[in-house]
């Protein structure tokens, strides 16, 4: 175990207390296990990796502990089989079918299967542990499965089992309603600290590249980007995608390693793009790389931050103000969606994933095909012309903050139909009731969505 912590220590600096707890609860293979382990924290703290990395040194077979991940096993039954091939030593495959080591369709024959495959062995105290990775959403999967696992132990004729749970929910949120279990041990995973970032950061340090040029680097990306962005796999890519463009005047010649703040003020323009571009994810890796590999510390600063800033430019040059782009979208919906579900999917506390319930005895043929995407969609037939009341009624659903009493809404419409985004279908001399057709592709539409952090998908009908 000391072998194990001292890996682990060099492993993952900052983690020292957590591994030390980690390791003490463990104990030897024969030691009786906590029932369940509780380990928590903020995103990016290093539960995860420190547990995979420790129960693989502890466990060389595999055979003793079982990694989930509840967003892959995403009902009881992958979980309950999944576990049981792990402890089992069972890989589906093409000679066996693909097959499980045994059918758990509920949580009584996963206990029966356990007893077999412990008790009748005679293997029930050997210590077996249950790692389940995002363990929060366990609260949507049945009233009794938390409490279950928490007494697994207990449940499977008392074997030497142990369920360790990750999550990034405290356990006061956590906790069963109807109780039924004791509260598990709980190991906490606080933040980084500007230290600690430091020492995790210097591994990422390019084997031909001065470590201490490199820290330094890392620290003023700590300090200009630390106030907006804590989670340290950020971090950790937004330094591998600046390092480059620091360094690249000293290959250039244009500085040396010791002006600092030389290479600083040639790289500040890339600082400024990624905070703005890189960090929310308007461009991706790929692009980033892309596009600044033909900027140079050869040009002047204010080309270069030009030709970054403009990387992200919308391919169907749509630099629409915030309002207009909503008022757009609810165009697009109003478009293509049934004016008869507009209070199911646009009235204030309604969930538009929720389907309304059916009072007879089924659906007609025409409906049910209507239903699966027939021919009959209006995604197949084109914009439909919609009120402008219909629109604006959308629009203040839709938006997510109240909308300022300076902006006029009246003339942002009047701006889109002569950009020919909105097609007026009314009379031309008609003052009221005016009627319009959106004049948009769904790429586009999207595209715009996007931009905003609006997910039309969730609210356009019968789109699939």
């Amino acid at each position: 175990m000391s072998t194990i912590g001292e890996r682990l220590l060099t492993k993952f600096p900052g983690r020292n207390d957590q591994i030390e707890q980690l390791l003490s609860l463990l104990g030897e293979p024969e030691d009786p296990a906590p029932p369940c382990v509780f380990v928590y924290g903020p995103s990016a703290t290093g539960k995860t990796s420190v547990i995979r990395d420790l129960f693989s040194e502890y466990d060389t077979s595999g055979c003793h502990y079982a990694y989930i991940n509840s967003v892959e096993c995403f009902t009881p039954r992958l979980l309950f089989e999944r576990t049981l091939n792990a402890w089992a030593g069972h890989v589906p495959s093409a000679d066996n079918r693909f097959s499980n080591y045994a059918r758990c369709d509920n949580l009584v024959d996963f206990v029966n299967s356990v007893r077999d495959l412990l008790v009748t062995s005679g293997k029930q105290y050997e210590a077996r542990y249950m790692v389940i990775d995002q363990a929060e959403r366990l609260r949507d999967r049945g009233p009794m499965l938390l409490t279950s696992l928490l007494r697994l132990s207990e449940l499977t004729g008392g074997t030497n089992i142990s369920v360790v749970l990750i999550s990034n929910v405290v356990w006061d949120k956590f906790r069963p309603r109807h109780g039924g279990a004791a509260d598990p041990l709980s190991i906490f995973f606080p933040y980084y600290t500007k230290q600690q970032i430091l020492l995790v950061l210097a591994k990422d340090c390019p084997v031909d590249e001065p470590q201490s040029f490199f820290l330094t680097f890392v620290d003023a990306v700590y300090e200009v980007f630390h106030r907006n962005c804590v989670d340290l796999n950020e971090l950790r890519h937004l330094v591998a995608m600046l390092y480059p463009k620091f360094v690249q005047p000293v290959f250039e010649q244009q500085a040396t390693r010791n002006e600092f703040a030389r290479l600083f003020k040639l790289c500040q323009p890339y600082f400024a793009a990624a905070s703005e571009r890189l960090y929310l994810r308007e461009i991706s890796t790929s692009e980033w790389q892309k596009y600044s590999a033909v900027a140079s510390a050869k040009n002047n600063p204010e080309d270069v931050a030009t030709s970054i800033y403009h990387m992200a430019e919308n391919s169907d040059g749509m630099d629409l103000p915030h309002y207009t782009k909503f008022l757009l979208i609810s165009a697009y919906l109003a478009s293509y969606n049934p004016s008869r579900l507009d209070v199911q999917y646009f009235a204030r506390g309604k969930d538009p994933t929720q389907k309304r319930k059916r009072k007879g005895g089924g659906a007609s043929a025409a409906a049910a095909e209507d239903a699966l995407g027939g021919r009959d969609r209006q995604q197949l037939l084109g914009p439909r012309s919609f009120a402008i009341e219909r629109m604006l009624a959308i629009f203040y659903s839709v938006i997510a903050e109240p909308v300022d009493s300076a902006v006029d809404v009246q003339t942002q419409i009047a701006s889109l139909i002569t950009l020919r985004l909105l097609t007026k279908t009314s009379a031309g001399d008609r003052l009221d009731g005016i009627k319009c057709k959106c004049n948009v592709s769904l790429e586009a539409i999207r595209a715009i969505s996007r931009s905003v952090r609006f997910e039309i998908d969730r609210f356009l009908y019968n789109f699939t």
